[in-house]
């Protein structure tokens, strides 16, 4: 038996925002025992909460958005929540400035650096873990994630090369916070994206704040980025899936997954919660 978590002081981060390529700053800040994680837009009068949970998803179009009852978004949120998680914090409120959470160098790292500097303090209410009453999955084409029940959590996700590059291959992630470090391990690895694919992208309106600053690029001859790990695609794609995940309760179970994405992860995250007891 633990106790919830909070942050010991708030923390402020900045850096551009990855699509709509404007500066923009959060800070994460305390939050009381059983409050959850919470995103609060002070760009708005009166300011907007927007809770983290999976009901709230409106978008996975290459990030996780989240909408209120009042039709106001926060998207990009599946980084810092994968921090949250990942560094074992419960209960947080994070301001923002706008409707995009910042980019900065498209991972995890410099958000579980500062929880990491700041630490954290802990609260006068036990942490609850819920459980799978049983085996979940959904599945999109030939992508798949499930949550099998289990007395401990663990994540298993695979990342393919679907675009048959020759110099790319098939990359495995693991993750198990009784054994693994998320600190070192997982969020320092970068999101990514094919050359390919960028200007349809920025067409669409999005990416229009990515560069080789805060994402991998990967070119139809070779990777174009020097990497942070030989499987940093596969780590990338197991950080998403634990800040999506994120939007259930804390929960023990063991994910498997396979050409995970937004959509898939924020499926299962509704899913589980309507398996918990």
């Amino acid at each position: 038996m633990v106790n919830q978590r909070t942050l010991a002081h708030a923390i402020e981060l900045n850096s551009i925002t990855l699509h709509s390529g404007i500066s923009a700053s959060m800070t994460l800040h305390p939050a009381p025992a059983d409050s959850g994680i919470h995103f609060r837009r002070t760009d708005l009068t009166p300011a907007e909460i927007i809770s983290a949970v999976p009901y709230n998803v409106s978008s996975t179009d290459r990030c996780t958005q989240l909408t209120n009852e009042h039709h106001y978004s926060i998207s990009m949120v599946e980084h810092v929540l994968s921090a949250l998680r990942g560094m074992g914090v419960d209960n947080a409120i994070i301001e923002t400035d706008g409707e995009e959470i910042p980019v900065l160098d498209g991972s995890s790292a410099m958000i579980s650096d500062r929880i990491a500097e700041t630490e954290l303090v802990e609260q006068h209410a036990l942490k609850t873990y819920m459980r799978l009453t049983k085996a979940v999955q959904v599945q999109l084409g030939h992508s798949y994630l499930e949550a099998l029940p289990s007395e401990e959590i663990s994540y298993e996700i695979r990342f393919m090369n679907d675009h048959e590059l020759p110099f790319l291959t098939n990359q495995t992630a693991y993750f198990n916070p009784g054994i693994h470090d998320y600190r070192s391990e997982i969020s320092p690895a970068r999101t990514f994206g094919f050359e390919q694919e960028v200007n349809a992208l920025k067409s669409k309106g999005l990416i229009q704040g990515a560069s080789m600053d805060n994402a991998v690029l990967i070119g139809n001859n070779q990777i174009l980025s020097n990497l942070r790990y030989p499987d940093e695609f596969a780590r990338h794609k197991l950080l998403d899936v634990i800040g999506d995940l994120a939007l259930a309760p804390p929960f023990l179970a063991q994910i498997k997954g396979v050409r995970t994405s937004h959509r898939l992860n924020t499926l299962l995250a509704r899913e589980i919660m309507n398996s918990l007891h």
